[in-house]
């Protein structure tokens, strides 16, 4: 058994998962990080649109809803952290479930023919995008403070 790690005269109690921003981090030898938390809210968020828009019968209502008020939900902070494959492919099965609920379509095929049909591409496409623009604006950002620019 090891001793106790102490900050200020107390006990450090060891954790396997702290929330941090936000954000999941597990315990592990390597940086890790839980999207759980962030599939609960995608599926209470997406749950309380479709109670809502109920009266409104518009499949392509849902849809644009699902894509502006539910995705952020489902992708928050995914291009800072490492998403692994099987991270991203739960977070893929999660719009696939969600699909499912707003056109009544059961088969994988149907699926994904009305994921292409309605621009609901695939989380992988998604991380790399918002990733890409992450970049773009840190970059940016830290090259004007650098050279003595106006803050972005």
């Amino acid at each position: 058994m090891c001793a106790p790690l102490v900050l200020a005269g107390a006990d450090l109690e060891y954790v396997h998962q702290t929330k941090y921003l936000g954000v999941l981090l597990k315990a592990s030898t390597q940086f890790k990080c839980s999207f759980d938390q962030a599939k609960i809210k995608f599926y209470r968020s997406f749950n309380a649109m479709c109670y809502r828009t109920k009266i409104a019968s518009s499949e392509l209502v849902c849809v644009q809803l699902l894509k502006s008020i539910c995705m952020p939900v489902l992708l928050y902070a995914v291009e800072v952290l490492p998403p692994t494959k099987t991270d991203v492919a739960r977070l893929d099965h999660a719009l696939d479930r969600a699909v499912f609920r707003i056109f009544g379509s059961s088969s994988s095929a149907d699926i994904t023919y009305i994921r292409e049909a309605v621009d609901i591409s695939g989380v992988t496409g998604y991380v790399a995008c918002r990733y890409r623009n992450f970049r773009r604006r840190y970059f940016t950002c830290f090259f004007m403070v650098l050279y003595g620019a106006e803050l972005c």
